[in-house]
């Protein structure tokens, strides 16, 4: 499915961290996917592009398999 969004409980159980920990991860890791509000006002829901984090997920991957 193309452009599909995940919420913050979809990225808790793909990435087995919890929100607080992926909440830090956009503020401090320059490659951790950006979230997009899913509205205007500023209340709005959160989410995260899945091709965008499954393109990181590689990313991880693939350097922790270089020093191997």
């Amino acid at each position: 499915m193309k452009n599909r969004i995940l919420r913050y409980s979809d990225l808790e159980t793909q990435l087995g961290m919890n929100r607080v920990t992926i909440w830090r991860r956009t503020r401090t890791d320059p490659t951790f996917p950006r979230p997009i509000r899913l509205g205007n006002s500023r209340n709005a829901a959160i989410g995260f592009l899945a091709e965008e984090i499954e393109a990181w997920i590689a990313q991880q991957a693939a350097t922790a398999r270089v020093g191997r």
